[in-house]
């Protein structure tokens, strides 16, 4: 094999080994996102609160005529998939960038973000599950507050975010 044959085939296998890290990198960050969303709900209660899903679940019922097992299946499933995508949007995040200061002031980017579009946007989960028409006079407001949602939120993003980290510095 002449030399230029020789760099392109260790090329090839670079980025083909960079792809499947991505990939994998990926798939482990939404299986954090699953696992912490799994998490989030279990410690709701410690901080004196109804857990989401439960509550997602009786607004299903009452709003939507659901079952009580289709209506706690469904609250679990939009969770989660909701919590998949957060633990995506931390790996995109890694795999940008490897600067710690960054990615800690991303992470309290998204955990603002996240608490304060949380009511609305659960609220329009209910309403669209629920075979409502969307309503956004009936919309709660934004929440602005520094409060155990944020913590939450905070706590939620943190782990993923240290988690991931720590794997990517171990691996490259």
């Amino acid at each position: 094999m002449n030399k230029d044959a020789s760099e392109r085939s260790v090329s090839t296998s670079q980025v083909m080994s960079d792809n499947t890290f991505r990939l994998q990198f990926l798939l482990m960050a939404a299986i954090l996102g699953l696992v912490a969303g799994v998490v989030f709900i279990i410690i709701q209660p410690l901080f004196g609160m109804d857990t989401l899903t439960s509550r997602h679940a009786a607004f299903y019922q009452q709003l939507g005529g659901w079952g009580s097992v289709p209506a706690i299946m469904i609250a679990w499933t939009a969770h989660l998939l909701v919590s998949i995508f957060y633990g995506l949007l931390c790996g995109i995040l890694l795999l940008s960038t490897r600067r710690l200061a960054l990615i800690i002031l991303v992470t309290f980017l998204f955990t603002w973000i996240t608490t304060v579009i949380a009511p609305p946007a659960n609220a329009m989960i209910v309403q669209l599950v629920s075979f409502q028409q969307l309503h956004v006079e009936k919309l709660p407001p934004l929440n602005f507050s520094l409060d155990v949602k944020f913590l939450l939120h905070l706590v939620f993003f943190a782990a993923i975010s240290f988690v991931l980290y720590l794997y990517a510095k171990k691996v490259k």
